[in-house]
């Protein structure tokens, strides 16, 4: 058992098959044309979308994670009103205050 152990930690598969590391790639190349083709649907400047796609290509993982967490700051939340889902009580969905509007004077807080 402790050899089972050691050989997990030090990523020694003694199982590893060709077929593993094909799944993997398709699997790699999937994300990397679904990638891709999202930053290509972007509104951005053509050498932006070429930079993006270029570190999704260098950078597999980190990439992906990196694009994914722009792509959420960057994204319209609009549509989760439409669903029902954005916040309704001086969110950011908020009706009774215009997007870009601070709040005025301190905010009291209701008993």
């Amino acid at each position: 058992m402790l050899q089972v152990i050691i050989n997990l930690v030090t990523l020694n598969a003694l199982n590893s098959a060709l077929e593993v590391y094909a799944g993997l790639g398709v699997v790699w190349l999937l994300m990397l044309v679904a990638g891709c083709a999202s930053v290509l649907s972007r509104p951005w400047h053509p050498v932006g979308k070429m930079a993006w796609c270029l570190v999704l290509i260098a950078l597999p993982v980190a990439g992906m994670t990196l694009y994914c967490l722009v792509s959420l700051f960057l994204a319209d939340y609009a549509f989760l009103k439409v669903l029902g889902l954005g916040r309704k009580h001086g969110g950011y969905m908020s009706a009774e205050r215009p997007a870009g509007k601070r709040l005025e004077g301190p905010v009291k807080s209701q008993p």
